[in-house]
């Protein structure tokens, strides 16, 4: 099985893009979707160091459901880097506005 990370983008510099998993430690992947249109807020699946998609606050609140239900308290450590993941993106883009 394979598993793939949500992250938020913190600058893009051509097909290199560093993120942020949410722990504050910013890391650099490969932008492989080939919509190639990732700029900095927006929220990514990355598997494998390189970008697959992009995500919606949604989909990845969706996921933190999802791993509640299945992990339950234990999965608190996992919730609290996907929120920060979803926050991070959320101030990311009103300081690009």
């Amino acid at each position: 099985m394979c598993w793939g990370s949500p992250a938020v983008v913190v600058e893009v510099e051509g097909p290199i893009a560093r993120v942020d998993y949410g722990d504050g430690i910013i890391r650099e992947v490969f932008v492989g979707i080939s919509e190639g249109r990732v700029e900095p807020g927006d929220l990514v699946m990355v598997h494998a160091g390189v970008i697959i998609t992009k995500l919606t606050p949604e989909g990845v609140a969706e996921q933190i459901e999802f791993i509640k239900s299945v992990v339950g308290e234990e999965a608190s450590a996992w919730v609290g880097m996907y929120e920060n993941v979803i926050k991070l993106a959320e101030e990311l883009k009103r300081k690009s506005v």
